[in-house]
């Protein structure tokens, strides 16, 4: 008897960082599918503003607050994926990197959901984020200080703060300002 075939979903996402919109996603998938691929997307791209994490600690994230669930380490894969600039080969190259997958879950990503549609034959599911989370507005309230009970989960909270996110991406800000200010001289 062949080995049952797992049914997989893949949820891309840039994860910058990792909040309670993404997870209620990932929540509403668990009991749909044997395993969730979470694919990080612009896995190579870090120390700028919009994306201020490194792959290691996105993954770091995300696992700490499946670990922290319950979540049973076989029901969920995280799946680097560096940027391909290039729409049409994008989603095609999203497929060959991932182990096999049925379907992709889109949010509001108008963008991503048609290039899968254009270019491939994977079913799409659209889901519904319970919360309505920017991560350009939580990445400010990292550096504000703010309360993030509302934008976060409490593991990535303390994976936030283990690692000095604040000051973190107030240096990456610098650093940017002083080159765009270099650039102008």
């Amino acid at each position: 008897m062949p080995p049952k075939k797992i049914k997989r979903v893949a949820f891309i996402g840039r994860f910058q960082p990792f909040h309670r919109g993404h997870l209620s996603v990932i929540e509403d998938l668990l009991p749909k599918f044997d395993q969730i691929l979470v694919v990080i997307g612009s896995s190579d791209k870090f120390r700028t503003p919009e994306n201020p994490f490194t792959v290691g600690e996105r993954h770091a994230m995300v696992k700490a607050t499946l670990d922290d669930l319950g979540v049973k380490p076989d029901k969920f894969k995280v799946v680097p994926l560096p940027d391909v600039d290039d729409d049409e080969k994008w989603p095609r190259y999203v497929i060959k990197t991932c182990p096999e997958f049925e379907a992709v879950a889109i949010t509001d990503n108008s963008r991503v959901e048609g290039l899968f549609r254009k270019f491939t034959k994977k079913k799409i599911i659209k889901t519904k984020k319970k919360y309505a989370i920017s991560a350009t507005k939580v990445r400010e309230e990292i550096v504000r200080g703010a309360d993030l009970q509302k934008y976060l989960p409490q593991p990535v909270i303390a994976f936030l703060q283990k690692i000095g996110a604040a000051r973190k991406i107030i240096d990456i800000i610098e650093e940017e300002e002083a080159k765009a200010e270099e650039g102008e001289e």
